[in-house]
């Protein structure tokens, strides 16, 4: 069957929006468009023999709302502070529990890593989505559970970012989800390179000497060099845990603001998010009953190295990015 068979007329315009949007492969960018399943899937195709299993361009699809997400190469930001949330989340779980003498649960509580989950609803529709970071419980049997998704957000909108939120509570069955979303003032603009294509040993040394001294007397930016802004200064980083209540069904959520206008806002050694022990296993978990509330709390000086360590990282990646390698 020929592609213009295959798909209908009135999708043919957003099917063609979405692979110029694959071939073009500009980072840091995201496109949300609504194909059926038949289209998604010869999108898929597509991108496969584009791409083959590079991790990106990485396309999702939503079958409750016929809804595909693709996103290209997030900034370091994104993806470095889903990646280290996870592990401080994890960390953070095991010593609580290594405190209260229920060590022996430790091992049942893993990373999520880049793993890709797809569900099937009772409609037959099937839904494909890969968290940036998380928890999952495993018992001795082998048998899994999502716990604890994360989603960053940078140059996604922050509503995007809870549709997508809703989707794991509301269909994978997942009880408990993290949003860390960032805003960065200015907006980074990608510099013209009038032709330039190449940075010499010196110029790579004043610029990394540069982001160093940044690093030191302003971490969380603005990082520039030779009048470019290379990552602004992080307006906001705001951490959001959404809770589901797997009775009645209820999404609760709680609000903590990280970074403001560039400075740390929260105190002392550790933050409360608002996780618990509970947040890291099943619903139906009996041997933590009585410790289910117990909070998780997160290390305040790992969370500001983990943000800190996003900027400078996003700064050089765009710079390095300008010059053909």
């Amino acid at each position: 069957m020929s592609l213009e068979m295959a798909l209908r007329d009135n999708e043919k315009g957003s099917y063609q929006r979405a692979l110029n949007f694959l071939t073009a492969n500009e980072p840091e960018k995201r496109l949300d468009v609504r194909l059926s399943p038949k289209s998604f899937q010869l999108l898929d195709e597509q991108a496969h023999a584009l791409y083959g299993d590079a991790k990106y361009p990485r396309l999702q699809y939503s079958a409750v709302d016929s809804r595909v997400i693709i996103n290209t190469v997030p900034t370091a930001l994104h993806s470095g502070s889903a990646s280290g949330l996870q592990h401080l989340i994890s960390r953070s779980v095991r010593n609580t529990l290594v405190r209260l003498n229920m060590d022996e649960l430790c091992d049942d509580v893993l990373s999520v890593g880049d793993s890709e989950y797809s569900i099937v609803d009772d409609q037959g529709r099937t839904s494909i989505k890969t968290p940036d970071g998380g928890l999952k419980y495993s018992d001795e049997e082998g048998k899994e559970a999502l716990t604890i998704v994360i989603e960053a957000g940078f140059s996604e909108s922050y509503q995007e970012l809870k549709k997508a939120i809703k989707l794991w509570l509301n269909q994978f069955e997942c009880h408990t989800a993290m949003i860390i979303f960032f805003t960065e003032n200015p907006n980074f603009r990608s510099p013209t390179n009038e032709g330039n294509n190449t940075c010499s040993v010196t110029e790579r040394g004043l610029f990394e000497s540069a982001m160093e001294h940044t690093r030191r007397v302003s971490p969380f930016g603005p990082y520039c060099f030779r009048g470019h802004t290379w990552f602004g200064t992080m307006a906001t980083a705001t951490i959001e845990v959404l809770k589901k209540n797997p009775t009645t069904g209820r999404i609760k959520t709680k609000k903590q603001k990280v970074v403001l206008n560039g400075q740390m806002m929260v105190q002392g050694d550790s933050v409360d998010v608002g996780l618990t022990i509970g947040d890291a296993f099943p619903p139906n978990h009996v041997a933590i009953e009585d410790i289910r509330e117990e909070p998780v709390l997160l290390a305040t000086h790992w969370l500001r190295k983990i943000l800190a360590s996003g900027a400078r990282k996003t700064a050089e990646t765009r710079f390095y990015k300008t010059f053909k390698k």
